[in-house]
Order: structure tokens, then C-alpha cells, then sequence
């Protein structure tokens, strides 16, 4: 049933043939918020990511997918914290925070150099 307000109109009949009708408003207005989610930390990758959209539940709607207004990926090395948005369709909603967590643990390459002759007295080798 929609939101909103319907008119039902009743039919009331004795055994004689005799009638009438009587309308009566029926009102279906969904009021309560979705449910709140646990979101647990997730760490994306090493140098950016992207978190999978959570989601929650809510009583007339079922399953929501979160929305946030952060771009994605995540580059910034760290924590980021996300703020989720779950909303019904009928206007009621709930936010829930993330950490989303970038974090680089890979050495760079060890790189192989080769000798090099800089001058007779002094010098300053190139940056390798």
C-alpha cells in the first residue's frame, strides 16, 4: 500500500434493498527510522580503495545500500572516516560512521646500483 492517505468507501446494505455508503480515510504514513548499522573498520588496499556500500534493514522498505557523499577511492594514506546515509522511501533515514583505513606496508624495491666513478678529488653522485 502506498504512503499516504486512501479513501475507502463502505457499502452498508439491510436485507431490504436499502443502502448507503460511508467513506472512511485510511492512512498509512511509515514513521520509523531504518535500523542503525555496526559498520566495522575495513582497511581498502595500500595506495587507495574503495569500501564496499553497506547496507541495513528498515520495516517497510527491506533491504537499504548506504550513500555517502565522499569520493572514491580513498587516496589519503590513514584513516578516513565515512559517513553512511540509509533512507527509505519515505523519508526517513539514519547515518552510521566508517573507518576506512589506507595504509601502504610494502617497502619500496630495492633498487641494484652500480659503481660509479664521481672525479680524481671530489664529486656528488647522481640521485639514483
Amino acid at each position: 500500500t502506498a504512503q499516504g492517505t486512501t479513501v475507502v468507501t463502505w457499502t452498508f446494505e439491510d436485507d431490504n434493498g436499502n443502502s448507503v455508503t460511508a467513506d472512511q480515510n485510511v492512512i498509512v504514513n511509515d514513521t520509523t527510522d531504518p535500523a542503525i548499522p555496526t559498520l566495522s573498520d575495513v582497511t581498502v588496499g595500500e595506495c587507495s580503495g574503495t569500501p564496499a556500500t553497506p547496507t541495513t534493514t528498515d520495516n517497510c522498505a527491506g533491504t537499504i545500500n548506504g550513500t555517502s557523499n565522499v569520493t572514491f577511492p580513498i587516496t589519503a594514506q590513514g584513516t578516513t572516516v565515512v559517513t553512511w546515509t540509509f533512507e527509505d522511501d519515505n523519508g526517513n533515514s539514519v547515518t552510521a560512521d566508517q573507518n576506512v583505513i589506507v595504509n601502504d606496508t610494502t617497502d619500496p624495491a630495492i633498487p641494484t646500483l652500480s659503481d660509479v666513478t664521481v672525479g680524481e678529488c671530489s664529486g656528488t653522485p647522481a640521485t639514483p
